[in-house]
C-alpha cells in the first residue's frame, strides 16, 4: 500500500490531518499518554449483559495456519515507511510463509531506511468477533510484536482500534488496548510466561456490548464500555513486527547488534464469536 494510505494515524487530532500523508502504522497511539493505563493483572470481571442487538458483520471466519499465502485474506505490506518514528520500512521479503508465518525485523539499507520489517493486514474489513492469533514475539529491546484491528481517517472512518502489543524489553507483558474516536484506554497485563520464548494464544472477542481478551484460553480482561465507549466501525486485521529508536521511553533502547529477530505466527483465525471459535492449532 502507497506510503500515504497507510492505515494507522499516530498522531493527536491536531496531525491525523497531516496523517493522511505520511500515516503511522502500528500503535504510536500509545506515546499519546498512559492516562488511562490499569493497575497490573486486576481480576477479569465477570460477563457482561449489556450487550447491543446490532452487530457488524464483515469479513467471513477463516483460520490460517500459513502452509501458503492465502491471498485472498493477506496483503503483504511492501515499499513504505509510517515515518521517522521507526527505524524500518516495510519489504515483503521480511515476511516468510511455509508452515508458519516468520515475520523479521533485520538490517537492510533502502531509499527509505536502514533496517526493515514485515507487516500483514486483510484485505477485507470485519466486524464483530473473535480475533486469535497463536505467536511467540520477538526478543529484542526497541522493537514490538503486534496483532490488532485498526480503521481511521485514512479510510475516511473514525479512529477505532482493538490491539494485543508484547514489546521485546517486556517479555512478561501484554499491552491490551482499545480506541474509539481516536481516544483510548490501554490494559497492562502480567504473564506468568516469557512471550518471546514460546508460542501462546492470545485472542479479543470484541462484540455489541464488551471486549474480552483472552490468553491462552483464560480470560484476563473485559471492558464494556463504562470508561470510553466501544468501536463501532469494521476494522482489518494486522500482524506486525517494527523498531523504534525514538519510542525509548516506551519500547526500550533498540539496538543494531540483536537482528535479525523474529516474531513467528503458528495460526490466525476470526469466528463470529468465541463460543463458536475453530481452534486455531
Amino acid at each position: 500500500m502507497p506510503r500515504e494510505n497507510h492505515p494507522r494515524s499516530a498522531k493527536p487530532a491536531a496531525a491525523l490531518i497531516a496523517g493522511l500523508l505520511a500515516v503511522p502504522a502500528i500503535v504510536l497511539a500509545f506515546f499519546i499518554g498512559f492516562d488511562h493505563l490499569q493497575g497490573e493483572n486486576p481480576p477479569a470481571s465477570k460477563p457482561s449483559e449489556n450487550i447491543a442487538s446490532e452487530r457488524l458483520v464483515g469479513g467471513e471466519p477463516f483460520v490460517d495456519s500459513f502452509d501458503r499465502h492465502r491471498k485472498a485474506i493477506w496483503k503483504i505490506s511492501n515499499g513504505w515507511r509510517n515515518g521517522n518514528w521507526t527505524v524500518n520500512d516495510w519489504r515483503k521479503k521480511q515476511v516468510a510463509i511455509d508452515g508458519d508465518l516468520l515475520i523479521t525485523l533485520d538490517r537492510n539499507a533502502t531509499d527509505l531506511a536502514k533496517f526493515s520489517g514485515g507487516e500483514l493486514q486483510t484485505k477485507r474489513n470485519f466486524g464483530h468477533g473473535y480475533y486469535e492469533i497463536v505467536m511467540r514475539a520477538a526478543p529484542a529491546s526497541g522493537t514490538v510484536s503486534g496483532f490488532f484491528t485498526y480503521t481511521g481517517p485514512p479510510f475516511g472512518k473514525p479512529w477505532d482500534e482493538i490491539d494485543v502489543e508484547i514489546l521485546g524489553n517486556k517479555p512478561r507483558e501484554a499491552l491490551l488496548t482499545y480506541f474509539r474516536n481516536g481516544d483510548k484506554i490501554s490494559h497492562k497485563h502480567k504473564l506468568d510466561f516469557d512471550a518471546t520464548k514460546s508460542l501462546n494464544t492470545y485472542g479479543f472477542d470484541w462484540q455489541p456490548g464488551f471486549i474480552r481478551w483472552y490468553i491462552n484460553g483464560e480470560l484476563v480482561h473485559e471492558a464494556t464500555g463504562n470508561e470510553l465507549p466501544l468501536p463501532v466501525t469494521k476494522q482489518k486485521l494486522m500482524v506486525s513486527l517494527w523498531g523504534s529508536r525514538q519510542l525509548k521511553s516506551w519500547v526500550g533502547p533498540f539496538d543494531p547488534a540483536t537482528l535479525p529477530t523474529s516474531m513467528e505466527v503458528g495460526c490466525i483465525s476470526y469466528a463470529y464469536s468465541y463460543s463458536k471459535r475453530e481452534p486455531c492449532l
